[in-house]
């Protein structure tokens, strides 16, 4: 049950529209966030750097959070346990008002390889254009 997935919906020059849906045993929900490719690239990069070095938590955002009129979202991978266990905290917004107040935080699970392969599959999608769909835990 627990799962973050992307969907690549279009592309236009550098700018993507992305569907996210995330899940855990408690709760799902989806959002469209937009970004740009390089930003992908790098939210990629930096999610498959953690997967060798995750003593320390990562903190990635797709999309702006503030000073932005479009739904956006984060994800921080909290420190590895010592069997390779991992807790993504999943920030998501809730577009249901102007102000951007409404948010949706909970954990998802997931292992260390995982991780790893899910950020060189973000990087595949912003780079390669051969990716429309990608799942964490899948």
């Amino acid at each position: 049950m627990n799962n973050i997935k992307i969907i690549k919906n279009w592309e236009d020059d550098s700018l993507l529209e992305l569907k996210i849906e995330a899940m855990s045993e408690y709760i799902s929900v989806n959002q469209l966030c937009y970004i740009q490719d390089t930003d992908l690239e790098g939210n990629g990069i930096k999610i498959k750097e953690f997967s060798y070095n995750f003593t320390n938590s990562c903190y990635v955002e797709f999309g702006k959070k503030e000073e932005n009129f479009t739904p956006a979202f984060s994800l921080e991978f909290l420190p590895s346990d010592t069997s390779g266990k991992i807790k993504i905290e999943v920030d998501m917004e809730i577009a249901d008002n102007e102000e951007r107040k409404h948010r949706c935080c909970f954990y998802v699970d997931s292992e260390i390889g995982l991780v790893e392969q899910f950020g060189m599959k973000l990087i595949q999608m912003a780079t390669q254009n051969t990716l429309e769909e990608i799942s964490l835990n899948i």
